[in-house]
């Protein structure tokens, strides 16, 4: 059975399944079971999930009880830490970000021998480049979110006067730039350190004259007079493969920063890419310094944000491989998911622990566990 609970982490409205990708499943013969409410912040009641023709669970213990694969979208809470146990030998597929949080939890999915599957390092190929395809919808919110939130502390008809950096452009960054021009912002830095990415972004928006690309060495050099000036940074500096974000934004920058200047930082998720980071609640911020700057730092901004939105896009990301964890189980048993990760490169990409080991070695850097340490390739 592939089982979908109710998330309980503060602010976070999203749902793993949709009652769609139940049809779906039910249709190739695979169980559901769904959490009694599991759907409701993001706009999907039970009866929905029932008709669609899941088994709604009453109580989560029975729901952990009876799943083989459970189907989350954020990490386990300290609160769902007992639940773990009914999980022995079996998967969780979810967000981890296994290197930002409590260690405990890295240490009880490996203690229960759970194959854990973490969203954000399933990898794809494209152009021959490796990407990651369940962060990319989430990214693409995060990032025009925490710009419209800084748009929205000023007037409208001052967002062309508006200074602002971004720091970062991947897809956060990029989504971020996009809402900026949407409104008209008419000075914008854009700190990228992979030069064949600037090369890229430079070519893309050669016609906007108001967006400048430049190299983050140039943050202590030609460039720092953007920073200093900014009354908008939006940081999304992170790692791949679950390392925590580098801080890019230190106490030197921030004694020449401007006062009042506004900072999001949606790295939070993985530790935050500045000296001052710390978590804050949506609509919530903090002032620090003698410059009087104000943080916004926001973890899991599209799932306490726009929870429908982010749901449906990215459920329609993550359905492609439930749906094939839902065969393999059915045709093998436990056994399937073993063989699916052999075979499938992309989906192991996102595997973080398997039968008591650890497979990534940025999480085993991080919370010293390099005893229990496996290679991928030795386990397949």
């Amino acid at each position: 059975m592939i089982s979908v609970p109710k998330e309980v982490k503060p602010s976070e409205g999203r749902v793993g399944v949709v009652p769609d990708d139940v049809r779906t499943l039910r249709s190739l013969g695979v169980l559901v079971g769904v959490e009694h409410g599991a759907g409701l912040l993001s706009g999907f009641s039970d009866e929905e999930y029932r008709s669609a023709g899941a088994t709604i669970f009453h109580q989560v213990e029975d729901l952990y009880r009876e799943a083989d694969v459970i189907v989350k979208v954020k990490e386990p809470t300290p609160m769902e830490y007992p639940l773990l146990a009914h999980l022995r030998g079996k998967t969780i597929f979810t967000y981890l970000h296994l290197a930002g949080v409590d260690p405990e939890l890295t240490k009880l999915l490996l203690s229960h021998e759970i194959t854990a599957i973490a969203y954000e390092n399933v990898t794809a190929t494209v152009d021959g480049r490796t990407t990651y395809p369940l962060l990319v919808p989430m990214s693409r919110i995060a990032g025009t979110q925490a710009m419209r939130g800084a748009l929205l502390r000023h007037p409208k008809e001052y967002h062309r006067k508006l200074k602002v950096v971004i720091l970062g452009c991947g897809v956060v960054g990029e989504s971020a730039l996009e809402e900026a021009l949407a409104n008209s912002v008419d000075s914008i830095a854009v700190f990228e350190s992979r030069e064949e990415r600037r090369a890229e972004l430079e070519f893309k928006y050669r016609t906007k004259l108001s967006v400048s690309f430049l190299p983050f060495l140039a943050l202590d050099t030609f460039g720092r007079v953007k920073l200093n000036e900014a009354e908008v940074v939006i940081s999304g500096v992170m790692n791949p493969g679950g390392a925590a974000a580098p801080k890019v934004l230190t106490q030197k920058h921030f004694r020449r920063m401007r006062k009042g200047c506004y900072i999001a930082d949606v790295a939070i998720d993985q530790g935050g890419s500045t000296a001052w980071s710390k978590v804050t609640k949506p609509g919530e911020t903090f002032t620090k310094g003698k410059n009087s700057l104000v943080f916004s730092c926001v973890p899991n901004i599209p799932g306490s944000t726009v929870p429908r939105e982010a749901t449906e896009a990215l459920t329609k990301a993550t359905f492609p491989f439930v749906s094939l964890l839902g065969e393999h189980l059915l045709q093998h048993g436990n056994i399937g998911i073993h063989w699916l990760l052999k075979e499938h490169l992309d989906l192991r990409g996102g595997l973080q622990t398997f039968r008591g080991h650890l497979v990534n070695s940025a999480v085993a850097s991080r919370h010293q566990l390099s005893g229990v340490y496996m290679p991928p390739d030795r386990l397949f």
